[in-house]
């Protein structure tokens, strides 16, 4: 487990990529390394549009895992996650507004509303063995 004094508060300023995502780091991981290509990522993340959750990493149920780089399903991890959650390190959270133009395919949004993604990154390994 991460005791307190590995975890620190992030500014809670929302910074806007070049892409037109948002983030907020709401909570500054100090775990390990940073996500790498290839490598594996696991990630809690509850996902809504407005207020309404779509999807969510229940309590218990184990992270989502992916390929970094490499999505292997669009419905949750999209370019918009990917791009959020680059620089992050374990057992760091971030709020993500992701704009339509990277959220996952099929997913409708109302215009000017972004897709919410509260993530938290649980590990980064370098390959699934």
């Amino acid at each position: 487990g991460f005791d307190d004094a590995t975890l620190e508060q992030g500014s809670g300023e929302a910074i806007t990529m070049e892409s037109g995502l948002k983030y907020t780091e709401t909570l500054i991981g100090k775990g390990g390394s940073a996500p790498l290509p290839g490598n594996i990522i696991g990630l809690r993340a509850t996902v809504k549009i407005g207020d309404r959750v779509i999807y969510e990493t229940a309590a218990g149920e184990k992270p989502v895992a992916f390929k970094y780089g490499q999505r292997p399903f669009q419905n949750v991890i999209c370019e918009g996650v990917e791009q959020g959650i680059r620089g992050m390190k374990v057992g760091g959270k971030r709020v993500l507004e992701v704009p339509a133009n990277l959220a996952p395919s099929g997913v409708e949004l109302p215009p000017g509303v972004p897709l919410i993604y509260e993530v938290e990154l649980t590990e980064v390994l370098s390959s699934y063995f």
